[in-house]
């Protein structure tokens, strides 16, 4: 029970700060510590539920959740989370790895060609909106598919689709989360079986984690903000591979 505690703080620090949600941590050690994927993946939505309510306090009272952008992408994450919900029992979890990594190194690529940015550039077209929507959904499928929140997606979409400042970015993202995770996990509780006693300790370190993550995500500048995610990204790829072809 206490690993479960530590597990979820870490996913829940990691989460907060980065916009990413907990199961990007949360879902590759609880699979090296035993658990099957499915009861992984269930799990680690409720954890990153708990993530969502923790750091969101902090982010909307400094202000830096995008509200439009947020009902309007949340939309797509939720469409594409019920879509890849009911996706996990059937869909080949390694056709699903084989999409998502060369994404994920294009969102590690493009996350750090970042710093070479000058001004927000933040100005919303027809255009932008319309890839952002799309990216969005792709993004609630994976979260419900790999259930890793999917974050990496939403931060990638906001930074670089719509041109975001990269805090409001990562705000906005644990703040659309919640949305997407929320829209999953009562199927889940449905339709696979876990011990709740493990998801309410691992959620209990998630809590915590979030808080703190939150608040030190201000006070950080945003070249070590990219650096951090980019370092993050390339551990789930590198679990991800090792845990689906091992």
């Amino acid at each position: 029970m206490i690993s479960l505690l530590i597990v979820g703080f870490l996913g829940g620090f990691a989460g907060s700060m980065l916009g990413l949600g907990g199961g990007i941590i949360v879902v590759p050690v609880l699979s090296f510590l035993g658990f099957d994927i499915k009861t992984s993946v269930a799990m680690s939505i409720f954890s990153t539920i708990a993530v969502w309510s923790s750091a969101s306090e902090k982010y909307l009272k400094e202000n830096l959740v995008d509200f439009k952008m947020a009902v309007f992408l949340g939309s797509a994450t939720s469409l594409g989370a019920n879509i890849g919900s009911r996706f996990l029992i059937y869909f080949p979890e390694k056709l699903i790895v084989l999409l998502f990594v060369p994404m994920a190194l294009l969102v590690i690529y493009s996350n750090l060609v970042g710093f070479r940015r000058v001004g927000s550039g933040y100005v919303i077209t027809l255009r932008r909106l319309t890839f952002s929507y799309i990216f969005m959904v792709l993004s609630g499928f994976v979260s419900a598919v790999l259930g890793i929140g999917a974050g990496i997606l939403k931060v990638f979409a906001m930074d670089r689709i719509l041109n975001m400042p990269y805090k409001s970015s990562t705000a906005t993202s644990a703040f659309l989360i919640g949305i997407t995770t929320s829209s999953s996990a009562f199927y889940y509780l449905r339709s696979i079986n876990f011990d709740p006693s493990y998801a309410s300790m691992l959620s209990i370190g998630s809590l915590l984690g979030g808080f703190l993550g939150s608040r030190v995500m201000i006070f950080l500048p945003e070249r070590v903000l990219r650096t951090i995610f980019s370092l993050v990204v390339a551990f789930l790829v590198i679990s991800l591979l090792i845990r689906t072809f091992k």
